[in-house]
């Protein structure tokens, strides 16, 4: 309890700070920070050697997580190496077949709508239904906390050149999935993040998160007439970057500070770790 105590603590002190100095919506803002800016830092507990544990994960879940924390000192980031580099071109963190994929799918969505889809497809079916979103699950109280309905578009695009297929849904921001014959291929979606916009692209096998799930910001701002079309992804740098399988950690969780691109959390676990279901309620 203690522990879980300091957690919540240094946590809520974060998400102040973030809320000075991002103007963004509420829904974005929380976005932004549970994904990127929740540093790790170390927490020292009654006999035990001191360590460093991802904040908004439970602690007693991480015993095969190792976590490399770059700077605690005052708060600050530090510049990380070259090996670390957030870009696409990256090749310590990319493969050449990564990089095409990605790559990809940081242009080619840019102008689908519900009836036109990515270069080279033709519509199957367009049709309108209703989606429920869960609770926050990862917070204790807030007006969000509760089951919503959300009235969606989805749209199915066949390739002409081959029997891969894309599945688009459209609210607001898009999010697509690109499927192959044989059932690999990748997830992508463009949302906003209140300032700007925010590209994820998982990679899929066998229609499960296998490889990497990475994460680029747009921090060009769009004002209150926010479209995903305009969004801006050539200069875009990596905000997050972990490895999977099956859905689940495996390998390295890299996330850089969107302000600075300063390195804030190296984490590697070497079994699979199942993440989604250790995370932390925060007490907002």
């Amino acid at each position: 309890m203690h522990l879980t105590g300091q957690i919540f603590g240094q946590t809520q002190s974060l998400m102040r700070y973030m809320k000075q100095i991002h103007g963004s919506s509420v829904i974005g803002f929380i976005i932004l920070v549970l994904s990127f800016v929740l540093a790790p830092y170390k927490i020292l507990a009654a006999g035990i050697s001191e360590r460093s544990y991802i904040p908004f994960l439970e602690p007693a879940s991480q015993s095969n997580v190792v976590v490399t924390v770059p700077s605690l000192s005052g708060g600050k980031d530090t510049l990380c190496s070259m090996e670390y580099t957030n870009l696409l071109s990256n090749m310590n963190l990319f493969t050449p077949e990564q990089q095409k994929i990605i790559g990809e799918a940081l242009v080619k969505y840019k102008n689908v709508t519900t009836n036109s889809g990515p270069p080279g497809t033709v519509l199957v079916s367009c049709y309108k239904t209703n989606v429920i979103i869960p609770p926050l699950y990862w917070m204790e109280t807030n007006s969000l906390n509760r089951f919503r309905t959300n009235q969606i578009w989805v749209s199915n695009f066949q390739y002409t050149n081959s029997e891969a297929q894309e599945e688009i849904r459209f609210s607001g921001g898009f999010s697509a999935k690109f499927t192959t014959k044989s059932n690999d291929g990748y997830t992508a979606s463009i949302t906003r993040t209140g300032s700007g916009s925010l590209l994820t692209v998982t990679e899929r096998k066998q229609g499960s998160a296998s490889g990497l799930l990475v994460r680029f910001d747009d921090s060009h701002a769009q004002g209150m007439t926010w479209d995903y079309k305009f969004a801006d992804f050539s200069k875009g740098h990596l905000q997050e970057y972990m490895q999977t399988t099956n859905g689940m950690m495996l390998g390295k969780w890299l996330m850089w500070n969107p302000l600075n691109n300063r390195l804030i959390l190296q984490a590697e676990c070497k079994t699979p770790y199942d993440w989604n279901k250790h995370r932390m309620k925060l007490p907002l």
